[in-house]
């Protein structure tokens, strides 16, 4: 009210959709997001003001942690207690061991930090999430920023699932951080690997170096010196369009580059990935061709 904002102004602009309210009492600007970013906003518009710590999907949210397969539909806490959980409106409260060391702010919030969340999120029971999730916060970058997160250490991640007993899940998220890697450019390649696995199929080698006309390319899989499949993720081409112009120009040229060294490139993407066996019929036939496996595999 002391910047002129009345409840009848408020009330107009939200009928008139320049604004939104993303938690009760709370308003934003309703510009242009994506799903991903419009649950951040409740996220943060709901923390604010609260003593639970953000945690689960929520954390992840905040945290850039990719979860697969989000519902978005509620705004996760966690305390440390343990009873009077539950879901209250479009808020789920966790009740279960949280120490201080495994808070942090972000954006102005309390939340989990990025060894608890990724924990939180592989104890959901999802095994190819807890990979994704697993395979974010230990990915070594190649060329990290300043401002890049370290990545977790694999005994930081185990002795976090230890503290949190025998609840359900950690049986999970167990499993999940042993199938881990620290080399997984994307949630996608997560994925790809995990349903790979499950279907049987030769296990592939993960981010191969190759020098050829002078410069470095790194395959997201390879099989037996011949084989290349590479997932291809919109995120990995960058945001504006002149980005994704110039990424797509290169990725070109490096597929050409690989051909003609003697690789045959697989390529995929979300679609392939959100049909089950749909990866498994894209990968048998090239190879077979290849001597991967045998034709009667």
């Amino acid at each position: 009210m002391a910047t002129g904002w009345t409840t009848d102004r408020l009330t107009a602009a939200v009928r008139a959709g320049r604004l939104y309210r993303p938690a009760p009492g709370k308003y934003a600007p309703n510009v242009a997001e994506t799903a991903a970013e419009r649950y951040r906003t409740r996220v943060l518009a709901t923390a604010t003001g609260r003593s639970a710590v953000v945690s689960h999907e929520s954390a992840a949210a905040l945290h850039g942690i990719p979860y697969l397969r989000p519902t978005r539909d509620k705004i996760h806490f966690t305390v440390n207690r343990s009873h009077g959980g539950g879901l209250r409106g479009k808020v789920h409260l966790h009740s279960r061991p949280l120490r201080d060391d495994e808070i942090m702010v972000v954006d102005g919030v309390r939340a989990t930090d990025r060894a608890r969340t990724a924990v939180d999120c592989g104890m959901t029971g999802d095994l190819e999430r807890a990979v994704c999730a697993f395979d974010a916060v230990r990915h070594v970058l190649r060329y990290p920023n300043p401002e890049d997160p370290e990545p977790v250490p694999l005994e930081e991640l185990r002795l976090c699932i230890d503290r949190l007993g025998r609840r359900r899940g950690v049986a999970s998220a167990r499993l999940g951080l042993e199938l881990s890697v620290t080399c997984s450019g994307s949630p996608g390649e997560s994925w790809s690997r995990i349903q790979m696995r499950g279907r049987g199929l030769p296990t592939p080698q993960l981010q191969t170096e190759h020098v050829l006309a002078g410069c470095t390319f790194y395959t997201d899989f390879e099989w037996g010196g011949s084989l290349v499949g590479e997932f291809d993720g919109r995120d990995k081409y960058g945001e504006t369009d002149d980005e994704v112009e110039e990424a797509l120009a290169a990725e070109k040229a490096r597929q050409e580059h690989l051909e003609a060294a003697g690789f045959e490139v697989i390529r995929w993407r979300w679609r392939v990935l959100n049909t089950p066996g749909r990866l498994e019929q894209l990968l048998l036939p090239a190879m077979r061709r290849h001597g991967v496996v045998r034709a009667s595999a």
